[in-house]
């Protein structure tokens, strides 16, 4: 249940010690870094794309389209940042990537905006957030069925049609204002129409192909992905108002980086969601002092993830808890 915001008592989000005149060399915008690692990925998704279409329908494709969805899930974080208006400078690009990446994995614009905007202003304040990852006690079905889309996946897209047909579904009644009601019908539609054209065309070519390019990838391609939205904020403790404590950073290879856009400096971009994803290693660097220490590589999050979810099945206390600077 997502209850209204009037009824939280609001409080001050921590910040980290940065004069104002120095943080604002942090928020400058350029288009060059977002043509870069948007070009780039859009360049490598259609050469290991033209790959895996050549090989097909032979076994020797499945790696390849493997590679692809991995890929493919590139678009998670390219819509997310997108969605804050930050990667490209002028504001019809970041328009028209968040409503293509998005549409990649099934969101529409409206609804993700103002889910996103809430998970923004109340991380992690139960009720409130409905964006929490796992809910206490958790679902574990879910959470292990979501490596490859398989719970969350379906729900977007129920969300989508009903939305496409002029029927608000009741998650996003709770925070999308009624006067925007329309505005979300089409950006629905706007999102499906994607999806309705690859499968018209597998069945107009008698071919998969379509749809194992767009849409499918997201689904068999989602395990690195998902791996990364749950350990942005899942184990963590709740109803804080310092994200040092209910965000995770990570140092991750550069190539997982590129295709997440940096947003593993995850507890960075909380505390200052208006700084472009080119400029979080710097500011980073910058404050890394005032943060916890980042975890090195996803596995080892993962592994205390799943021991610390395991023990909330029972114990809704059960929390994994940040060490900051002071604490030492």
């Amino acid at each position: 249940m997502i209850i209204p915001e009037e009824k939280i008592k609001i409080e001050e989000w921590y910040t980290s010690e940065i004069p104002r005149s120095e943080f604002k060399t942090f928020l400058k915008r350029d288009n060059w870094h977002a043509f870069v690692y948007f070009g780039l990925w859009l360049a490598l998704l259609v050469a290991v794309g033209a790959l895996a279409c050549w090989l097909f329908p032979s076994w020797w494709s499945l790696p390849v389209f493997l590679i692809y969805g991995v890929i493919y899930t590139g678009n998670n974080p390219r819509w997310h940042e997108c969605s804050h208006g930050t990667p490209f400078k002028t504001g019809w690009l970041n328009e028209f990537f968040y409503w293509f990446c998005g549409s990649m994995e099934l969101r529409d614009m409206v609804d993700f905006r103002y889910s996103h905007s809430r998970h923004h202003s109340f991380t992690i304040q139960k009720e409130v957030d409905p964006e929490i990852p796992a809910q206490r006690p958790p679902n574990l079905w879910a959470f292990f069925l979501d490596f490859f889309y398989l719970w969350n996946g379906p729900l977007a897209m129920t969300n989508l049609v009903l939305h496409s047909l002029g029927i608000v579904s009741k998650k996003a009644g709770a925070y999308v204002p009624e006067e925007d009601y329309q505005r979300m019908f089409w950006s629905a539609r706007a999102a499906l129409l994607p999806h309705l054209i690859a499968i018209g065309l597998a069945i107009g070519l008698e071919s998969w192909l379509p749809v194992l390019l767009f849409g499918l990838p997201r689904f068999y391609g989602g395990f690195l992905i998902w791996t990364f939205i749950v350990l942005q904020h899942a184990g963590l403790e709740e109803n804080v108002w310092d994200h040092r404590l209910n965000c995770r950073s990570f140092k991750l290879n550069p190539f997982t980086s590129f295709l997440l856009m940096n947003m593993e400096k995850h507890t960075e971009h909380h505390m200052y969601p208006l700084v472009p994803f080119h400029a979080l290693p710097a500011l980073s660097q910058r404050i890394q002092a005032q943060l916890p220490k980042p975890y090195h590589g996803l596995l080892g999050g993962l592994g205390e993830l799943i021991v610390v979810l395991f023990k909330q099945r029972n114990d809704f206390g059960a929390t994994i808890r940040r060490i900051l600077p002071e604490m030492d």
